[in-house]
C-alpha cells in the first residue's frame, strides 16, 4: 500500500516532507492556471519525488447536473483541457464525488435524474479514457450527498453506467457517516480501484492520529483482506495547528497500522 495526501499546489513540499508518496492534487486548480504558471508547477512536481497517479476535484462543488444552467459541453472541454496536463504528470485515476452535483432535487422524478446522472458520468468516463485516465465514483455520506451513498448502491450505478473506465472507491468518512459496514470493502472489492481516509467524527477533515477516539483497524483490515494495493490518500482539508507536523505523524501511524495486517 502506498500512502497519499490531498493538497494544492502550494502544498507540494510539505507533501513530500511528511514522507507521503503521493500528491492527490486539486484537478480544476492546475486546468485553471495558464500556461506560464502551469509550466512552472511541472518542473516544481517533476523534480519532486512524488506521484502524481491520482488528482481530485474534477468539477467546482457549485455546479449542480440538474440545473438548467449546467453546461456539459464546457466541463468536457475543461476536463480535457486539463486531463492533457495531468497526464503529463502521470494521473492514471480522477475520483469523481462532487455530491452536491449529483444530488437528486427534491421533487424530481428519481428514475428521470438518475439516468442524467449516469448519462453525464458516462460522458465523462468515455472523455477520460481517451487519455487512459480512470474516472472512479466515489460514494458519499449522507452530509455530503443524496445519492450514491454505500458501495451497494454505486455498484448498482456503475451498470447503469455501463462503461469499462468508470470504476469505484472507498472512504472512510463516509462509510462511517453510511454506517456502512466494513465488510462491504470485502463485498465489493471488485470495483474498488482508490481509498480515502481522514479523522471522519468531525465536520472538519483532520489527519488521523494516534491519539484519536477513532478505531482504524477495521478499514484497514478490510483493505488488507482484499489485498488492496493502491494509494490511501489522506483527504485532510483543514489543521489543528501545523500541517506539516500534523502530516508527519499521519504517515508514521498509517504505516503503524498497515504494518499490523501485513505482519498476518
Amino acid at each position: 500500500m502506498k500512502f497519499g495526501c490531498f493538497g494544492f499546489s502550494r502544498h507540494l513540499t510539505e507533501i513530500q516532507s511528511a514522507g507521503f508518496d503521493s500528491a492527490e492534487l486539486d484537478f480544476c486548480e492546475l486546468t485553471d492556471m495558464d500556461d506560464a504558471d502551469f509550466s512552472a508547477f511541472f518542473r516544481e512536481a517533476a523534480s519532486s519525488r512524488l506521484n502524481f497517479e491520482v488528482f481530485s476535484g474534477l468539477l467546482p462543488l457549485s455546479e449542480r447536473f440538474h440545473s438548467p444552467e449546467f453546461n456539459l459541453d464546457y466541463w468536457l472541454e475543461h476536463t480535457a483541457r486539463g486531463a492533457r496536463r495531468v497526464k503529463e504528470l502521470g494521473c492514471v485515476m480522477i475520483p469523481f464525488g462532487a455530491g452536491k452535483c449529483r444530488s437528486i432535487p427534491e421533487g424530481a422524478d428519481p428514475a428521470a435524474a438518475k439516468e442524467k446522472v449516469a448519462s453525464i458520468v458516462r460522458a465523462f468516463s468515455a472523455l477520460l479514457a481517451e487519455y487512459r485516465i480512470q474516472l472512479v465514483v466515489e460514494p458519499l455520506g449522507p452530509p455530503n450527498s443524496n445519492y450514491l451513498n454505500t458501495l451497494a448502491e454505486t455498484d448498482a450505478f456503475l451498470k447503469e453506467v455501463n462503461h469499462p473506465n468508470c470504476s469505484a472507491m472507498c472512504d472512510l468518512r463516509h462509510m462511517h457517516k453510511s454506517a456502512e459496514p466494513m465488510s462491504a470493502i470485502e463485498e465489493y472489492r471488485s470495483i474498488i480501484k482508490h481509498a480515502h481516509i481522514d479523522y471522519p467524527r468531525k465536520l472538519t477533515r483532520y489527519f488521523p492520529a494516534p491519539e484519536d477516539d477513532f478505531d482504524y483497524r477495521p478499514y484497514f483490515e478490510a483493505l488488507h483482506k482484499i489485498h488492496y494495493q493502491g494509494i490511501l490518500t489522506v483527504e485532510a482539508t483543514a489543521v489543528k495547528k501545523d500541517f506539516l507536523q500534523e502530516a508527519a505523524v499521519c504517515r508514521k501511524y498509517l504505516e503503524e497500522l498497515a504494518a499490523e495486517y501485513e505482519s498476518v
